[in-house]
């Protein structure tokens, strides 16, 4: 093995000690927590090497942001590609695994002005996937546009479980099971129904 791939591996492991480290201080304890110094603490190393290898803590949080959103996609696809696309966004959106990580990536989004244009971009990108599989799945069901449009859908399941996350995080659930009962009920409605041949 030459010394520049181990080196490189290196490098990545250490990247990757940096990353696992932010994420880990910014679900405990919030991205403001987040410092070159607690961060190079928590992956062990040294602080210089947190600037060494992003630069600016812009650079890391976008890194990380990425590497989030990598993953987050990943699952997106495979749930909207699944036989009932809308039931698999609905429990992929109401999964609560990693939300206090996008919630403060939320957070962070107000003061950081790259996160809240990486956010709006990888949101379109997510919402035109959504509405693309969503508006073939409503046609194979013959479900109108005009009494069920697919961004309008889309648009309602995604942001009523962010609603019952958010909130769930904060310790509110007045009206969360009435909530998750008429998703439950609609969502059964349309798996009652056949496709058109």
């Amino acid at each position: 093995m030459t010394s520049e791939r181990r080196n490189g591996e290196e490098s990545a492991r250490t990247r990757t000690a940096i990353l696992d480290a932010t994420a880990q201080i910014m679900r405990e304890e919030g991205y403001a927590a987040v410092s070159s110094r607690k961060v190079a603490e928590r992956a062990g190393l040294k602080s210089q090497l947190v600037h060494y290898h992003f630069g600016t803590m812009d650079e890391l949080f976008l890194a990380l942001y990425q590497r989030y959103e990598q993953q987050h996609f990943a699952r997106h696809a495979q749930a909207l590609a699944s036989r009932n696309p809308l039931r698999a966004l609905w429990d992929l959106s109401v999964d609560a695994a990693g939300a206090e990580l996008s919630l403060e990536f939320i957070a962070l989004a107000n003061h950081r002005k790259a996160i809240r244009k990486e956010i709006a971009r990888s949101t379109e990108r997510y919402r035109s996937l959504q509405v693309a599989v969503v508006s073939r799945f409503a046609e194979d069901l013959a479900l109108s546009p005009d009494d069920m449009p697919a961004d309008v859908l889309c648009f309602l399941m995604v942001a009523t479980s962010r609603a019952l996350i958010t909130e769930a995080a904060v310790g509110v659930s007045a009206g969360h099971a009435s909530m998750r009962a008429y998703i439950e009920r609609q969502l059964q409605a349309l798996e009652a129904r056949t496709p058109k041949a």
